[in-house]
Formats: structure tokens, sequence, C-alpha cells
């Protein structure tokens, strides 16, 4: 037997994760004309960044795939 799935709105440590992820995503933090070093000669707040727009990547498909509920899945079980 399948566990229910929650509504992710209600879970409080996935909101914290997605303010950790959303902040990173924002060079706001990095001192201004901040560019080096460099790393194949790209600055390290960018590939900060690009590197946190992909953990925020994984964890909203994990999000969706693993913590959401659609109704429709609920009408289908419902209807069997």
């Amino acid at each position: 037997m399948s566990k229910p799935k929650k509504e992710p709105i209600k879970n409080g440590k996935l909101w914290i994760i997605f303010g950790i992820l959303f902040a990173l995503i924002n060079p706001w933090y990095f001192p201004e004309g901040s560019y080096q070093p460099l790393f194949w000669g790209i600055p390290y707040w960018a590939l900060i960044i690009i590197a946190a727009s992909l953990l925020l990547s994984a964890f909203i498909s994990y999000v969706i795939k693993y913590q959401w509920q659609l109704e429709e899945e609920e009408e289908k079980k419902e209807a069997k």
C-alpha cells in the first residue's frame, strides 16, 4: 500500500529549502564588482548561481513528483 501524498504548501521544511535556494540564485550577497577568481573564464558568483539554479530545478521536480497531490489521482481511485 502506498503512502498518501501530502500537499507541499503545508510542509514548512519545503518552504525553508525554497527560500534558501531562491536566496542563492540572487547575486545581491556578493560584493559589488567582484569577478575574481575566474574559473574557466567564468566569475565564481556565476558558477554559484548556476549550481543553485540546477539545485532549485531538481528540488522543484522532486516536490512535484513525490509531494504533490493531484485531484485527478483521487478521482481515478474513487472510480475504481
